[in-house]
């Protein structure tokens, strides 16, 4: 059988083994979601937040604290 489609095959086939809930870290502010030690995506309301370079995405979570 020959599937084609605009959704990628990761989305198709799900593999519920290879998937892992992200790790959610409480900071001063607000929180941070970690994947692979490192982060991807930081859940405040404050601006200043944002601009911090501990908190933007990809860099390691080693900062964090």
């Amino acid at each position: 059988m020959i599937l084609y489609s605009i959704i990628s095959p990761s989305d198709i086939f799900y593999n519920a083994d290879s998937f892992r809930q992200p790790e959610l870290r409480r900071v001063k502010g607000g929180m941070v979601e970690i994947r692979d030690g490192r982060v991807s995506r930081l859940l405040s309301t404050d601006p200043k937040m944002y601009l911090d370079p501990r908190y933007q995405p990809f860099s390691p979570s080693s900062g964090i604290t």
